[in-house]
């Protein structure tokens, strides 16, 4: 399970701030009439497109961070080594929160296309002498966007984040080294790729592939029959109709898999999954090892598509959810 912080980002974090505070990450004009710290200047919707929500979303995920980078606003801000760029630390966090929902309402090509972008911005100011801002990203999206426990996790908008650690010179290589590993879990099984086949054995022993099971779409529920998370996903699971329904369309079929083997209480906790799922654990327990999933935490949950394509990575059971309506009201629009 990943820790919560990394000790070698916070450190660099530290670090930078002291740099900051000796070249005092001042103004080019030396302004001392800065704006007013710790209000975010919000995006600034066009009247042209209020009044088209999913317009609207687009154009705050693209520009979310416009007025808050122009350059103006920079020169006039006068050195201070408790914000980034004017903002106090907490508030910054929350409003990084609030950039990472309006990308969550967004299509992918768009978010991943702002990320990158705000990504490229701070490498540059990074590489020409002002690195706080970038290690803010950086402890700030770890957090939000890899650490398993996030309700917002999501690697595909995190891998933007680890290639910019990659390419900014102002980082020195000890800190990239502790990221290197999470881009390896980030690039196994991605979203958009075939996953990685694996064994699996029922309850009378009985094994075969993932990649033998025939459906258009397939949950992929890895759970431990001690984890309590995994029960309370399971109960609203049973409980969600739209797995329930394109169970019965034909369209789904979920496979409750136990990594760690065959144990007693998995044997005894059969009942309490529903019949037409497919109720399976490793047998080997080669799925605990780390070389075919990165399974990081307890419950974690892909959907695969027809071809056994990965839809959704270690994603939250609201995520998947959100995910699974969008294809139930797809099958229901064609039928």
């Amino acid at each position: 399970m990943k820790r919560l912080v990394n000790p070698t980002l916070a450190l660099f974090v530290l670090t930078v701030m002291g740099f900051c505070f000796f070249s005092g990450c001042r103004n080019k004009d030396g302004n001392n009439n800065p704006y007013q710290t710790n209000i975010f200047p919000a995006v600034k919707v066009p009247v042209t497109l209020s009044s088209n929500k999913k317009l609207s979303q687009e154009f705050v995920a693209r520009h979310f961070w416009d007025e808050f980078l122009k350059e103006d606003r920079l020169l006039r801000l006068s050195p201070d080594t408790s914000t980034v760029l004017g903002i106090k630390p907490k508030v910054f966090e929350e409003t990084f929160d609030n950039y990472i929902v309006s990308l969550s309402r967004v299509d992918d090509t768009i978010a991943q296309s702002s990320m990158e972008k705000l990504v490229d911005r701070a490498v540059k100011m990074a590489d020409d002498g002002y690195p706080y801002f970038f290690s803010k990203i950086m402890q700030v999206s770890e957090k939000v966007l890899f650490d398993a426990h996030s309700p917002m996790i999501n690697e595909e908008l995190y891998m933007p984040v680890l290639d910019g650690i990659g390419r900014c010179t102002a980082i020195p290589d000890n800190v990239k080294d502790s990221f290197r590993w999470q881009m390896a879990i980030c690039n196994k099984n991605r979203v958009g790729s075939i996953a990685a086949d694996f064994r699996y054995a029922n309850s009378y022993g009985r094994q075969s592939a993932m990649h033998l099971i025939s459906s258009d779409y397939l949950l992929v529920f890895f759970n431990d029959p001690d984890c309590p998370n995994c029960r309370d996903a399971l109960e609203k699971m049973k409980k969600s109709g739209v797995i329930r329904d394109l169970i019965g369309m034909g369209v789904l079929k979920v496979l409750a898999v136990s990594p760690g083997g065959k144990t007693n209480l998995w044997d005894e906790r059969r009942e309490d999954f529903p019949k037409e799922w497919i109720y399976a654990y490793s047998p080997d327990g080669e799925l605990n090892q780390g070389t075919i999933y990165s399974l990081r935490t307890s419950p974690s949950i892909y959907l695969l598509d027809e071809e056994k394509r990965v839809v959704l990575k270690d994603a939250s059971l609201q995520r998947a959810l959100r995910t699974l309506r969008a294809i139930s009201d797809h099958y229901v629009d064609i039928q």
